[in-house]
């Protein structure tokens, strides 16, 4: 209980006014009042959260003195009067008073303290401490005020009659059944003429004291300690005043049905009576119980019950308090393993979290390590938790979380690992800690299963030497457990061309990066394969082998690197000019021994035909990028070459292939070697003559586009193409002028067969020269290079016309008309070729 007004009741009128006062006063925080009755009238006000605790309001009463109302008036001062004047302020006629404190002492008792003056004392010798329940509006205890209080302070806030002797300090024996069920009390000073003060008073009504009728609780400790469930904490409330048994309950919400009790004596708790000062026997709240563990069910969700009653049994009339479940049975189970180290091949190193609920009392935690192929336990460590605040911050319900981690070595020496097998790592809390836990409650997490069948490596240099391949990286592999033979085994298409034998060395990067792989923190390797480099004729590829037989020949576990080139080719440039052709590059060949001639073969790209060959002389140029893109081939260092020639007349208007050959010939045939170019066109997108054999010749005027003596004939005398006859053109094969797709094949009156071919840009129409379908050679859709044959002329005469319509019909429309559909085929071809 806690007895403090919540407003200032220091009085500040002048305390040397004068003038008439009026009986009836309100003052700052003070209450006049004289009455001979009960107090029913008075009205408890509660306004507080605290346990106990005033409410002060300004109240104006009508003070009466031997039961008559007393009106102030203004009299006239004798000189008899004015001789006897008293040392204080007679024509006050305030009521001042202050509670200081209400509480409750260690024997359930109530203690009050506080000052109350005012002149209406003066002819009230007896002081009277009132309690009134405010539920009941009945007086529940009185105590006489036998003695006064010292206060200074207050004569000299308020100089009324022996101020200086208002203060109390009383004790109260009131029923703790009425203290468990009042709603309030108001505290009463009373000054009276009557010993027993019940007649002629002057009151002063405290505000209300609101009644902590809360539960206040708290379960400090739960814990699991030799088979047993051992809680601890305190409870404390009014509402037990008048209920001596205490019991301890475990309550399995999960069944719905209580699964342990125990009556408990109370346990000194100074640390509660200090925070809850009005809380009957606050100080005397405290438990400990014990359940024996074989009765509960952990994964259940328990809960602590602390029961105050009035009959040992519990049947009689109770106040309870639940705590918070101190299991959930849907608890949080979560857990990662961070890392499964076995890289030194002694050890195995597991690191990670396991997050539970149920931590705090299944408080043994184990490591297991499971063999899932042979269905049994390996090994088992106990764990230490580490700290891990991470865990704690994600899971911020789970008590233990910031306490989840582990990290703990398995000895690898007697376990057995079996490659190929399956294995799990299981973290496990239990209430016991013997064994692996299992003989108690306990709660597992199985981390992923990690199977021990992972290998790598990596070939850090490679290069071939006049002595064999050198290799040096890593291999590793889960499967090396029992096979401590290592061997490096180089492949030809697949066949071996030799082996080595290595002792593998210590790689403390391969370890951090590769720990789930056994023993690899010793793998590396630095050796050369002796053979003779022509046999490494095709795709060339590194075997790293281990084996339990010390040739290497039975038992193993094998890894095959990436293939490697014995040969390979790149035409870095090929340029064509108007009149010549560069072409620069590199070709590197383990074939190369004993072949000192190089050659570019020009191929025709459709036919594969042989159009022209020529001997390169600048060869052997260094290329350090190609022998490290190509450590296999040896002197890739120095596979540069270069040519310049002026383009023939065989190669020009063709696409065709360039091979570039390694060769002991000479002449460029004998035993070779050789790499092919991308398809190259040497001139295809230019402009050329429908007769190659002839090219421009001659034209008459009546073969010329455009209007032209000879040619009076035509419509409004315009000829729309070019025709090139068989006696000044000869030649049966009409080639195209320009690359392009064909588009349409087709017959019509006066042209005859014609062909159209669209360069994107133009549309070529070949007309007049064929009699029929069978002399075109070509189709629609098909993609034609600037010289192929389009078909044979079996006429007088082809006829070539040039348009940007691309659109044929609107372009035939036009073919007497003059007005720039039409272009001259003459200029444009010869424009092209000079271009």
């Amino acid at each position: 209980m806690h007895g403090k007004v919540s407003a200032d009741q220091i009085d500040n009128t002048n305390q040397n006014q004068n003038n008439a006062q009026t009986a009836t006063t309100n003052t700052e925080g003070s209450t006049n009042s004289a009455s001979n009755d009960n107090g029913d009238s008075k009205a408890a006000t509660l306004a507080s959260d605290n346990p106990l605790t005033t409410v002060q309001g300004n109240q104006n009463t009508t003070a009466t003195v031997n039961n008559q109302t007393q009106t102030a008036q203004n009299t006239t001062t004798t000189t008899e009067e004015t001789k006897q004047q008293p040392s204080y302020d007679t024509n006050d006629h305030g009521n001042y008073a202050w509670m200081d404190s209400v509480k409750l002492n260690d024997n359930g008792q109530v203690q009050v303290s506080g000052w109350h003056a005012t002149n209406d004392s003066a002819d009230k010798p007896y002081h009277f401490i009132i309690a009134y329940d405010n539920t009941t509006k009945s007086e529940i205890g009185r105590v006489q005020v036998t003695n006064p209080a010292t206060r200074n302070d207050v004569q000299q806030a308020h100089n009324v009659y022996s101020a200086d002797k208002s203060g109390f300090n009383v004790t109260f024996n009131i029923n703790p059944d009425v203290l468990a069920n009042a709603d309030s009390i108001s505290f009463i000073s009373r000054y009276s003429a009557s010993a027993f003060g019940n007649s002629n008073y002057t009151d002063f009504w405290y505000a209300p004291i609101t009644f902590d009728k809360r539960n206040h609780a708290s379960l400090d400790s739960v814990v699991v300690k030799d088979g047993q469930l051992q809680v601890a904490g305190w409870n404390a409330t009014n509402q037990a005043a008048n209920k001596k048994y205490h019991t301890i309950i475990v309550y399995d919400r999960t069944d719905n049905k209580v699964v342990g009790s125990q009556i408990v004596e109370n346990v000194a708790r100074p640390d509660v009576a200090k925070a809850y000062p009005n809380v009957v026997n606050a100080d005397k709240s405290g438990f400990v119980a014990s359940f024996d563990l074989s009765q509960l069910n952990l994964n259940h969700q328990l809960q602590i019950i602390s029961r105050y009653g009035t009959n040992a049994a519990g049947n009689g009339t109770n106040v309870d308090y639940y705590f918070t479940p101190i299991t959930n049975g849907n608890y949080t189970n979560q857990g990662n393993l961070d890392s499964f180290n076995i890289s030194d091949g002694q050890h195995l190193t597991v690191a990670g979290w396991h997050a539970d609920d149920i931590s705090k009392l299944e408080n043994n935690h184990f490591l297991i390590l499971f063999d899932n192929t042979t269905n049994k336990q390996v090994a088992v460590v106990k764990a230490n938790q580490i700290s891990r605040p991470d865990v704690a911050n994600v899971y911020k319900s789970v008590a233990t979380a910031g306490q989840s981690g582990f990290n703990v070595s398995f000895d690898l020496s007697n376990l057995n690992l079996v490659s190929g097998h399956s294995y799990s790592v299981v973290s496990r809390y239990s209430t016991s800690g013997d064994d692996n836990g299992n003989g108690g409650q306990y709660t597992d997490y199985w981390f992923t299963p990690i199977t021990l069948n992972q290998q790598d490596y990596s070939l850090d240099k490679v290069n071939m030497t006049n002595d064999g391949l050198h290799v040096a990286g890593w291999m590793a592999s889960d499967y090396s457990m029992g096979r401590e033979n290592a061997y490096i085994i180089v492949l030809n298409d697949g066949k071996e061309i030799g082996r080595q034998k290595v002792t593998l060395t210590n790689r403390s990067d391969v370890a951090g990066a590769r720990g789930k792989i056994f023993d690899s923190a010793k793998s590396g390797f630095d050796t050369t394969i002796n053979f003779d480099p022509a046999l490494a004729t095709g795709n060339l590829q590194i075997l790293m082998r281990f084996s339990s037989d010390a040739y290497g020949n039975r038992d193993y576990a094998d890894q095959y690197s990436q293939s490697y080139a014995s040969n390979a080719g790149h035409f870095d440039t090929v340029q064509v000019s108007d009149s010549g052709i560069y072409v620069s590059g590199w070709h590197a060949s383990n074939q190369t021994v004993n072949k000192p001639y190089q050659y570019l073969i020009f191929l025709d790209a459709n036919t594969g035909q042989e159009l022209y060959r020529q001997r390169v002389l600048d060869i052997n140029n260094s290329r350090s990028d190609i022998a490290e893109a190509y450590p296999t081939i040896i002197n890739a260092d120095k596979s540069g070459y270069k040519l310049g020639l002026n383009i023939p007349s065989q190669l020009d208007h063709h696409t065709v292939k360039i091979i570039h050959r390694i060769t002991d010939d000479i002449n460029g045939n004998g035993n070779y070697v050789d790499t092919y170019s991308d398809p190259v066109s040497i001139h295809n997108n230019r402009w050329a003559w429908p007769f190659p054999s002839t090219g421009q010749g001659s034209f008459m005027g009546a073969q010329l586009f455009g209007v032209n003596p000879g040619g009076e004939f035509r419509q409004n005398g315009f000829h729309d193409g070019l025709d090139f006859g068989a006696y000044d053109h000869p030649g049966s094969q009409v080639h195209a002028i320009h690359s392009g797709t064909i588009v349409g094949v087709g017959y019509t009156a006066g042209l005859d067969w014609y062909v159209l071919e669209d360069t994107g840009e133009y549309l070529i129409v070949y007309q007049e020269a064929f009699s029929n379908r069978g002399n075109i050679n070509v189709v629609p859709g098909q993609k034609i290079e600037v010289g192929d044959v389009i078909g044979n002329r079996d006429t007088s005469h082809v006829h070539i016309g040039i348009t940007r319509e691309h659109n044929f019909n609107r372009a035939l429309a036009k073919s007497f008309t003059n007005d720039g559909t039409w272009l001259n085929p003459l200029e444009i071809i010869r424009n092209g070729l000079n271009g």
